[in-house]
């Protein structure tokens, strides 16, 4: 599923490197020109989005195994799409679901807003009676490369509540290649994974990286919860998933975004595996690695003085 994003896009290039058949593939997405470019490369290809029960089961019938790609929404909007997906797929007689989950997702006492939805979607699983893998991935080190970095330049500032809580940032490129090897049998059955970086960094580590490898200069802030709130609410971001998002400049709720900060401050992410080198039989890439391969699309500093 979601083969119109890049963990979707990636985990089908994998399967295709291993030398699965295309024809073997299926992919869905609600772009036909997404679906267009994989028939070109011999994929079976559906329309289907998780809002629509009956398309899925149309496009998961005769699968055996399915990739679920949790969906961007938060809260009841992406807890229904979840449940069409996993009642799609036990109707269309799937036997295996690989789904992206998050870090902590199987622990009650760790919570924040989106990890809410992932134990939920993990208690849908486990309940329908299909074999499970779940991808319990730390927080992705492309967020960090990417937004993290061009905001920092641009703005001059780095801005967060996440404390000196450390991160064991993994690339998705890495989460991809594991999925694959998942999809291909070689994991136990019923069994989560954590997937994470080499290393746990603070979020001070990577505005020191940024610094190192774009020569920019930004002033790194840690605020509190109520702080983070302020500001957001500010800058017109809803607090709440179904807020007005019309005036926001990000498509997050703030809850979401302040209690993931609290997340990390607390501790909870500040894990590494080995799994990656397992599955894949290659060291996870860095963050350092992965922002020297991003570096240029980073904008310019601005000029001093």
């Amino acid at each position: 599923t979601g083969v119109g994003g890049y963990i979707g896009a990636a985990v089908v290039g994998n399967l295709l490197a291993d030398g699965v058949p295309p024809e073997q593939i299926r992919v869905t997405s609600r772009n036909e020109e997404t679906l267009a470019r994989w028939r070109a490369r011999g994929v079976q290809a559906f329309r289907a989005d998780f809002n629509d029960r009956d398309a899925l089961v149309q496009a998961f019938r005769g699968a055996d195994h399915v990739f679920m790609v949790s969906t961007m929404e938060v809260g009841t909007v992406r807890q229904r799409q979840h449940r069409n997906a996993v009642e799609a797929a036990k109707e269309a007689g799937v036997g295996h679901i690989v789904y992206t989950s998050f870090l902590n997702a199987e622990k009650p006492d760790v919570d924040s807003f989106e990890l809410t939805d992932h134990k939920f979607t993990e208690r849908l699983i486990r309940d329908s009676g299909m074999r499970y893998n779940f991808l319990r991935n730390n927080q992705y080190a492309d967020a960090m490369a990417e937004n993290q970095a061009a905001i920092a330049i641009t703005t001059g500032k780095s801005i967060g509540n996440a404390g000196k809580g450390r991160v064991g940032f993994v690339a998705r490129d890495d989460v991809a290649a594991v999925a694959a090897k998942l999809l291909q049998g070689k994991g136990e059955p019923d069994t989560a994974y954590d997937v994470t970086g080499p290393e746990a960094l603070d979020y001070g580590q990577v505005a020191a990286l940024i610094k190192e490898l774009s020569g920019a200069d930004f002033e790194v802030i840690d605020l509190t919860d109520e702080e983070m709130y302020a500001m957001w609410d500010a800058l017109g971001v809803p607090r709440e998933a179904t807020g007005d998002f019309s005036n926001s400049p990000v498509p997050w709720c703030s809850d979401g975004m302040v209690s993931f900060g609290r997340m990390i401050r607390e501790g909870h992410l500040d894990r590494v595996t080995d799994v990656v080198e397992r599955f894949t039989g290659s060291k996870p890439k860095s963050l350092r690695q992965l922002m020297l391969e991003r570096r240029h699309t980073w904008p310019k500093p601005p000029a001093k003085g």
